[in-house]
């Protein structure tokens, strides 16, 4: 299994970000960063936020589930990876090692290291996030699944194909659980900033955005699409 999947990984390819740190010049402040030689900029009035952000607590289950047999050396060594590549500390490992929202009715693990063949399949995407977050693009989310093996991806009804079985996919929720009516404009206005970047950058990206009606948000960086509730471009507020 993990040979075919790294043969597929292979063939798809994944496309590489290099993110430079935000600069401010004389003659424009905001964001910059490189891409394939190409400098983007972000005026930073497009990138500020008036809402604060919450403090990100580490559940009980995760200190648990680290203290059971292997679980704390291989986040570790996960987690030491993801920092040699610059990609680290962007997500919490408790939210980054979560599998799916439906763990519990799957029998499965709340969360999951990822097979190391698989680990460099979420750089991209990670420095896709870590652009989101430093832009203010997002700001209160909460990442909800990353890496699912096969059963837990089916029973949670993930597609066949799904990139969360490459752990190159990141799915999460903006604003709180349980959204109070006060919370729907920012929600809103974050959807609406996604779509602008995805439109303006998505492509030299290689990066697919999906907005379900659940609330959920996909991001992955193999393959340049959107989709909406009904898993269509058309359904996908990024192509009204």
């Amino acid at each position: 299994m993990i040979k075919s999947v790294s043969k597929h990984l292979f063939a798809t390819g994944v496309v590489s970000f290099f993110l430079v740190s935000c600069t401010t010049t004389t003659q424009q402040t905001g964001y910059n960063y490189s891409q394939m030689g190409q400098r983007i900029h972000i005026p930073e009035e497009q990138v500020k936020t008036e809402r604060p952000v919450p403090p990100k607590i580490v559940p009980a289950s995760y200190n648990l589930w680290l203290s059971q047999g292997e679980n704390r050396q291989r986040a570790y060594e996960y987690e030491r990876f993801l920092d040699q590549n610059n990609v680290g500390n962007i997500v919490p490992a408790f939210e980054l090692l979560r599998s799916a929202r439906d763990w519990q009715k799957c029998g499965s693990s709340e969360y999951a290291v990822p097979n190391r063949e698989l680990w460099h399949n979420q750089v991209a995407t990670l420095r896709v996030f870590k652009y989101l977050v430093a832009t203010k693009v997002l700001t209160d989310f909460e990442v909800t699944s990353v890496y699912r093996d096969l059963p837990t991806n089916q029973c949670a009804g993930g597609a066949n194909s799904s990139r969360h079985l490459f752990n190159s996919a990141i799915d999460f929720r903006i604003g709180p659980q349980y959204p109070q009516p006060e919370d729907l404009a920012f929600i809103a206005d974050t959807k609406f900033k996604l779509c602008q970047f995805w439109t303006q950058y998505g492509q030299s990206l290689n990066m697919g955005l999906g907005l379900y009606a659940s609330g959920q948000i996909h991001i992955d960086t193999q393959g340049y699409r959107t989709w909406g509730p009904n898993l269509s471009r058309g359904s996908s507020m990024c192509s009204l």
